[in-house]
């Protein structure tokens, strides 16, 4: 696999991001490195980097040559933003990077940055239009993107770094200074909403540290159970009394907030006032959070080659890479997401259930075992907490945790909601326990992984469901193993299971 390092130069912090991986196939995040290097930090209206933080930029930059030397790095794309591109001496720090560290950085203009963000927002959802809000520590860039592609972009010098030097004075700040960056934000975003076209399906989708650091805190208030920010909804309401109470209190306060980045503690309350205006003048009830951003936007350049460099199925993709990432892709898999479609098709009448979840069905088919990367004994425990364990981009969090939880009963043992019930609907207990029935039968069918039941043919009857295994050679294990976990597809669908042996002949997959 190759290695690319991403460097982010930003006004608060600058970060390295190694990624292994093979282009068109699949990716991971081998190691990140941060520095709070606040280069802003007393920048003024001469817009000069001072000589304290110039110097922190530098040693940063010298840990990071020293990083990507050490582990052998191939190539390495290195970017500035807001403070390098607003100084009046950002080209002697992009001298300094490249003789003192040897680092080649290329300054990203206001537009660059915010389209740079939307390939990292369609790369990692699936939202095909939206408003793209990236708030860093100098700057605040909005952009439009259209089916995918980016439309516009736009930027505005109020990062959560300049804003708290520019506008909130004292600790805590005093009120006239954040009435004063409200209006500041209020003015600079609004007439770009108002010229945005008022699209059905359009969604808010935001980025940045400052926005995942006040998603992570309201998830510690509401107790929330899945310890994900990529793909959170934070609703207006809820970001709008945040803000107030962060700028209510001093900064020694807010560093002791559950969720909050301590380091990011005396410019937060600027950064949670910028968002509120932002979600205020967009008219949206929530906001989409982005735990993919500016240094992901430039690497999938790389991942995804040529043309507009999207990947044609973020949810595919998603469900692909975590297999590869875990080293568990097998036929084993492809077989029983096959026999359990072909469950899912046949029983369709009992069921009811449409695309969505045959989606669902399909993907936790193709990780049902990927607990085996840690121990077989378990695995389907183990499988609940990988799936839960990062980000699936594509996929909504009550989506992750019902995959989570057909793969936490593939195999055995009786549906509960395993202390996800607060991102559950009312009726997904019972989804689970039907999928999860079709899962376990296919996968028992299977259970030699020599996939000698080619398929199934289902017969239903008045109160029963008969699945003829459609078997090469001797399965009678296979039939016998899924007979005997039939009893949740039973429970699921309402109806007597009957698994019997049939002639195998050439079945649709």
């Amino acid at each position: 696999m190759r290695r690319t390092a991403v460097i982010d130069v930003g006004s608060n912090t600058a970060k390295l991001v190694d990624y292994a991986f093979e282009p068109g196939v699949s990716f991971r995040r081998v190691d990140e490195l941060r520095a709070n290097v606040r280069l802003a930090e007393g920048m003024g209206p001469d817009g000069v980097l001072r000589a304290e933080p110039f110097e922190r930029g530098i040693a940063a930059l010298r840990t990071f040559a020293s990083y990507c030397r050490a582990v052998e790095i191939d190539d390495v794309v290195a970017t500035a933003t807001s403070a390098v591109r607003g100084a009046a001496n950002g080209d002697a720090f992009v001298a300094a990077a490249r003789e003192r560290a040897g680092i080649e950085l290329r300054v990203l203009d206001g537009a660059a940055e915010a389209r740079v963000a939307a390939l990292a927002v369609a790369n990692a959802t699936t939202v095909r239009d939206a408003t793209v809000v990236d708030l860093g520590g100098g700057s605040v860039q909005l952009s439009r993107l259209r089916a995918r592609r980016f439309l516009a972009g736009e930027s505005w010098p109020l990062g959560a770094v300049r804003s708290t030097e520019t506008f909130l004075r004292g600790d805590p700040p005093k009120a006239k200074g954040v009435r004063a960056l409200a209006r500041a934000a209020r003015e600079a975003v609004a007439p770009w909403f108002e010229r945005s076209e008022d699209e059905p399906g359009r969604t808010l989708v935001g980025l940045g540290g400052t926005l995942r650091n006040l998603a992570d805190v309201d998830q510690q208030r509401r107790g929330y159970p899945l310890d994900l920010l990529h793909g959170y909804r934070l609703s207006a309401g809820a970001l709008h009394a945040l803000t107030d109470d962060l700028v209510r209190m001093k900064a020694s306060q807010r560093a002791d907030l559950p969720g909050l980045n301590r380091d990011r503690a005396d410019i937060i309350a600027a950064g949670a006032v910028v968002w509120s205006e932002v979600v205020r003048s967009s008219g949206f009830d929530e906001l989409l959070v982005s735990g993919q951003g500016l240094r992901d936007g430039l690497f999938y350049p790389r991942l995804v080659p040529g043309g507009e460099h999207l990947l044609d199925d973020v949810r595919a993709f998603s469900v692909r890479n975590l297999l590869r990432q875990h080293q568990v892709e097998s036929a084993h898999d492809q077989h029983v997401r096959a026999v359990a479609w072909q469950l899912f098709d046949q029983t369709a009448p009992l069921h009811a259930f449409g695309a969505w979840e045959r989606d669902l069905l399909g993907a936790a088919a193709l990780l049902h075992d990927i607990g085996m990367a840690i121990d077989a004994y378990r695995h389907d425990h183990h499988g609940k907490t990988l799936v839960l364990g990062r980000a699936l981009p594509g996929f909504e969090h009550r989506e992750q945790a019902l995959i989570a939880l057909l793969v936490r009963f593939h195999r055995k043992g009786q549906v509960g909601d395993e202390g996800l019930g607060s991102v559950l609907a009312a009726d997904d207990l019972a989804r689970v326990r039907a999928l999860a029935g079709m899962l376990r039968v296919a996968e028992h069918l299977d259970r030699g992984k020599a996939q000698r039941v080619r398929g199934v043919e289902v017969h239903l009857g008045d109160g029963l469901v008969q699945i003829v295994a459609l078997g090469d050679g001797d399965a009678r294990l296979e039939v016998e193993m899924a007979r005997e976990r039939s009893d949740l597809l039973a429970s699921g669908l309402g109806a007597t299971v009957e698994v019997v042996a049939g002639v195998a002949r050439e079945v649709a997959r």
